[in-house]
């Protein structure tokens, strides 16, 4: 099945859903690992951002830094409200009908919410790499583009997407392998802390412990579906990385908050 497909049948059955339901619903799917990232995606950018779109939504955040490319950063004109500037990276570029777009860095940053149809919006495709190359990606470039200020968003549990990324896509991942499995016990299991989970105050200790054990069963559960299936599509030994690189990050934070 094609991305354009999938969002299809995403907007058709999946779109308008909570996001912990929006995951299930979106890996279980899921013909491949690409559409598993974006079923998690898409309900990490909901649940961040309190937002309740039909359509898909990438979340803009990354930038070029390296010397003599700080001009790629994306700016604030206070006097005319625009923005302009460029992001590096686009997900499901082909796919998307708008933009959360991360301004500053931060507890200044502002967190804004653009059609990818506005003014000063360009989008631009790229070539697929390796990792995910059933997923388009791209990036976006914003010249002088006007912010209105509904399209403001409350920057506050911002901080939550980089817990909540990795939690929604194992949970889309969880209910992709399920069906595939001929043991889906530990699934249940892990599905029920993901609920937990997606409640939960990830600053505190408790938290990061409970979400290194999620982890760790989910990296359990990755070796089991290898051993027990055959892989869902030709890119499964290259896409598999996207259910193991988070796993470092949550391993860490759980030892350093002990």
């Amino acid at each position: 099945m094609s991305e354009q497909a999938y969002a299809q049948l995403w907007q058709a059955e999946v779109a308008g859903l909570q996001p912990l339901e929006m995951a299930v619903a979106g890996g279980h799917l899921a013909h491949n690992l690409a559409q598993v990232f974006i079923a998690g995606y898409q309900a990490a950018i909901r649940a961040s951002f309190a937002l309740n779109n039909s359509h898909w939504i990438a979340y803009v955040a990354s930038e070029d830094r390296t010397p003599g490319s700080l001009q790629s950063a994306v700016t604030y004109d206070p006097v005319n409200a625009t923005i302009s500037g460029v992001k590096t990276w686009v997900a499901a570029v082909k796919n998307i009908d708008s933009l959360v777009v991360k301004v500053g860095q931060g507890a200044q940053a502002r967190y804004l919410h653009l059609s990818v149809a506005s003014p000063g919006v360009r989008l631009t495709p790229r070539p697929a790499g390796q990792f995910l190359a059933d997923l388009s990606q791209g990036s976006v470039e914003f010249d002088q583009a006007p912010v209105l200020p509904k399209q403001q968003l409350d920057g506050r549990v911002a901080g939550q997407f980089r817990f909540l990324e990795p939690l929604y896509i194992y949970v889309a991942f969880l209910a992709f392998i399920k069906p595939r499995m001929t043991e889906s016990g530990q699934v249940d299991v892990l599905l029920s802390m993901a609920a937990i989970l997606a409640g939960a105050d990830f600053q505190l200790s408790a938290t990061a412990q409970q979400y290194a054990l999620f982890d760790q069963g989910v990296q359990d559960c990755l070796r089991q579906f290898e051993a027990q299936a055959t892989p869902a599509s030709e890119s499964w030994a290259t896409d598999r990385r996207l259910i193991e690189m988070y796993s470092n990050g949550i391993q860490q934070r759980a030892r350093v908050v002990e």
